[in-house]
């Protein structure tokens, strides 16, 4: 009899060990992979080299100002800012982008920032009604919906994640578009200046991205 309840009492600390080990790689693989099952890890795909070709257009009010079609390319270098490497857009000398465990992050570099000051700018994995601020520039930032369905020149994109971006003043509205995995698929920029309204539109084109 005491040697069954002696077996009896391995046989528990064995199955204690396998929930605790199991528990353990669970939460190992949560930290890894924060985003849900069918989501790519990233957001924004910022590989060394990835580019991305828009077609644009700009009025001011309801007169044409311009068309052009812009190209944003990933340089490859990277910026080492604490502790972690932050990836920058070419000609653009201030701002810095990486991805986090909570979504994509930006650095800001310059005059009124000379030691940097970074924010979360799009959160991810998120959920529709999120809120948050970016004290860097004063912005309000919701997300609006998690399914969108966006059809571009370069597309159909579906379960795209849609952001809204708001000034302090009211006085700069941008609406954000983004595929996980891929990028800013379309964005429209709206800012209200004197008397005159500005808006920008933005629809990609072409890209390539590689993690």
């Amino acid at each position: 009899m005491r040697l069954i309840k002696i077996k009896m009492k391995l046989t528990y600390i064995s199955l204690a060990l396998i929930l605790l080990l199991t528990g353990f790689a669970i939460l190992g693989c949560e930290e890894d992979s924060p985003t849900s099952p069918g989501l790519p890890k990233n957001l924004i795909s910022f590989g060394f080299n990835n580019y991305w070709i828009y077609n644009s257009e700009s009025f001011e009010n309801d007169s044409l100002r311009y068309r052009n079609v812009d190209t944003l390319t990933i340089k490859d270098e990277v910026l080492i800012w604490g502790s972690s490497e932050w990836m920058q857009y070419q000609g653009n000398t201030n701002v810095y982008w990486r991805n986090g465990v909570d979504g994509v992050w930006r650095l800001i570099i310059n005059n009124e920032y000379p030691f940097g000051i970074a924010d979360r700018y799009y959160s991810y994995p998120t959920a529709a009604g999120e809120i948050w601020y970016a004290a860097s520039t004063d912005d309000t930032i919701r997300v609006v919906s998690i399914a969108e369905t966006v059809e571009v020149p370069a597309g159909l994109f579906e379960d795209c994640y849609y952001y809204q971006i708001v000034s302090s003043d009211d006085r700069s509205r941008i609406s954000v578009w983004v595929k996980p995995g891929v990028g800013i698929v379309q964005q429209s920029n709206l800012r209200f200046a004197n008397n005159d309204t500005l808006r920008t539109t933005s629809l990609l084109k072409e890209y390539y991205g590689s993690n």
